[in-house]
């Protein structure tokens, strides 16, 4: 992926649990794989952890036949052949240090760019992230990096011609006579409707059989469109350590341009962040990436800002204000529930404590919802929580009277979902974990890896 980190997976047949099916899960490092003792052929007990993320507890061992083996840890990256080794003294993680130019860290950083977290570009995905950048056609990808993003045109996409892969193993499809399955994203076959191939034509028409497909059309679009977005979310589309979301809007909020950030001394952010930034911006190719940008169009500043910290947020309609937003909130996406807070003004929290002041909980809340209820803290539904980001927390009136406190359950010694509870670790009775798929898609199951 983009960070360069090698990762070994658990790939499994497929088999149902707590839902959904699953065969592939990860084991994090060589350490993990060891501590949990499992081999390749091995039966292995899944479970859900948290009711979302697949993770393989251990081998069963009473299945074994002979024919396993232990998984050795490559020592070469299997995408550039660079040897692996820690960033850092101390690390268990191994890493590619070839971050510049390894194919699966360019894919996964331009697959980023495209994600709803950073620059939310809907024809950026995983197909066209893998298309630019390790193509069988042309030799020479249109990206070695991500500073020729926003430079593509129609040209650069026509004649890519990419091996499909299996989203989940990352394996590449096969055809019926066994030869790996390929595609042409960015062009199709030339119809009636589309008229005769004009080699003269002021833009750019395709070939005589085939014409830019709408893949291609509305990627160039929505790069365009992209150069509009607000500074902080190029920031968080650069990759840069600990510059998340939360980082980003702050940084925009504070410099009001990158020229800011790369020519002041970083002042008024702490020193993780400070030192993360000094060390991107210090890296000849990530100033290229810059330059780039920046030629193509991309402003890299917020209209209007300032200047560095004259604009410091002077509060909000939720100024000083804690709010978690879970569960499907009518008229809001998950990351729009978060902007609507921030931009209020708010705290957009990730998990319910005494500290929230407001729960905004719609269908699918799950195990927040309930904690929220056991704190007694005010619960909201999306109704109420438009309000709330737009005029604030006096719309919203009085709070409902709480419960009597002798009703309320103490919340921070109720376990989690997915945590086994008091009794199992003294002895007492418990659910047991069977070593077999659990046919009603609840809780763990087994399979073989």
């Amino acid at each position: 992926g983009r960070t360069g980190r090698a990762t070994p997976f658990a790939v499994m047949e497929k088999v149902r649990v707590a839902g959904s099916e699953v065969r592939q899960a990860t084991l994090h490092n060589q350490d993990v794989v060891k501590a949990k003792g499992v081999l390749i052929g091995d039966t292995v007990v899944l479970r859900k952890a948290g009711d979302v993320i697949p993770e393989v507890l251990g081998p069963v061992v009473e299945l074994r036949d002979g024919t396993e083996r232990e998984f050795v840890m490559p020592t070469e990256c299997p995408e550039c052949g660079t040897t692996l080794a820690p960033a850092k003294e101390g690390d268990v993680d191994l890493r590619c240090p070839n971050a510049r130019s390894c194919p699966a860290q360019v894919r996964g950083r331009v697959e980023h760019i495209g994600s709803r977290g950073a620059l939310d570009i809907e024809a950026l995905g995983e197909v066209s992230a893998a298309a630019l950048t390790q193509p069988i056609v042309p030799e020479e990808p249109p990206l070695h990096t991500e500073a020729g993003l926003f430079s593509l045109t129609l040209a650069d996409l026509f004649p890519i011609e990419v091996v499909v892969r299996d989203n989940e193993t990352g394996l590449a499809k096969l055809r019926e006579d066994g030869s790996d399955k390929t595609d042409t994203p960015f062009r199709r076959q030339r119809k009636k409707s589309d008229g005769p191939f004009d080699p003269q034509s002021p833009t750019f028409a395709g070939s005589e059989t085939h014409v830019p497909s709408k893949n291609a059309v509305d990627l160039i679009a929505n790069l365009d469109a992209a150069k509009q977005k607000p500074l902080w979310r190029f920031l968080v589309g650069l990759s840069i350590r600990h510059v998340g979301p939360v980082a980003a809007r702050a940084l925009s909020d504070w410099f009001g341009s990158l020229a800011a950030m790369r020519s002041a001394a970083v002042e008024g952010v702490g020193p993780t962040i400070a030192d993360a930034l000094m060390e991107w911006f210090a890296v000849d190719w990530h100033r290229e990436i810059l330059d780039r940008w920046s030629a193509d169009g991309v402003p890299f500043e917020t209209p209007g800002h300032p200047g560095p910290g004259a604009a410091a947020q002077g509060g909000g309609v939720l100024s000083g204000v804690t709010v978690v937003a879970t569960g499907s909130l009518e008229g809001f996406t998950r990351e729009g529930a978060l902007e609507a807070i921030i931009a209020a003004g708010g705290k957009a929290a990730s998990s319910v404590s005494k500290k929230t002041d407001f729960v905004a909980a719609g269908p699918g809340a799950g195990s927040k919802l309930g904690k929220a209820e056991a704190l007694g803290l005010r619960i909201i539904d999306a109704e109420q929580f438009a309000l709330l980001v737009t005029e604030g927390p006096a719309a919203l009136g009085d709070a409902p009277t709480p419960p009597d406190s002798d009703e309320v359950p103490n919340a921070e010694e109720a376990p989690d979902a997915g945590e086994v509870p008091a009794a199992a670790a003294d002895g007492g009775d418990a659910p047991s974990l069977d070593a077999s798929a659990d046919s009603s898609g609840n809780g763990a199951g087994s399979a073989t890896a």
